[in-house]
């Protein structure tokens, strides 16, 4: 996936791309309210990028990956109603915060998504990101339920995810016909 904005562009991963990724990553700040697995090291970070080119993306800013975003198929199920809906997730490397930037590279992400068709997006996050829940809802994803995290997930950090949903509209109203 190749996605331009006037100051974002989305594009799959490259191994060149494992620094700024390592970064992210180690930022506690930035992986933690993600909820991105720990890193430990360069070639952690090279191996995650290469395996992940399909469903991970990243976000560059004047030449620079800045962020990624996710995009992962909700069942493997290719029969299932959920087959035709995914989850995003998202990170941006804090000197980005404030700026719109992955509310333009969700926007496109979004477009993108339900060009091919897809009846509904889904986002989750802790219920104490609030700068996420407000990013949600300024892009019209609305709140559906609050569920628990394994215990194995949550040592010290948050111990549920709040899920918000976005309805493709215009599919639904296509159905109705």
């Amino acid at each position: 996936m190749h996605l331009k904005g006037d100051r974002v562009l989305i594009r799959p991963f490259t191994a060149a791309d494992a620094p700024a990724y390592l970064a992210l990553a180690q930022d506690p700040l930035v992986a933690g309210p993600a909820g991105m697995r720990p890193i430990a090291n360069l070639e952690e970070a090279k191996a995650h990028v290469l395996k992940n080119q399909t469903t991970e993306f990243a976000l560059v800013v004047n030449g620079e990956v800045v962020g990624e975003v996710g995009i992962y198929p909700r069942t493997a199920d290719a029969a299932a109603p959920e087959a035709r809906t995914r989850e995003i997730g998202y990170a941006l490397a804090q000197s980005y915060w404030g700026q719109g930037l992955m509310r333009e590279a969700l926007r496109l992400v979004i477009r993108e998504l339900f060009t091919q068709r897809m009846t509904a997006l889904w986002a989750a996050t802790f219920p104490d990101n609030q700068r996420s829940i407000a990013l949600l809802a300024r892009l019209g994803f609305e709140y559906r339920f609050t569920v628990p995290l394994p215990a194995g997930l949550h040592s010290d950090g948050p111990q549920s995810e709040a899920y918000f949903e976005l309805v493709n509209h215009i599919l639904a109203l296509e159905d109705v016909d």
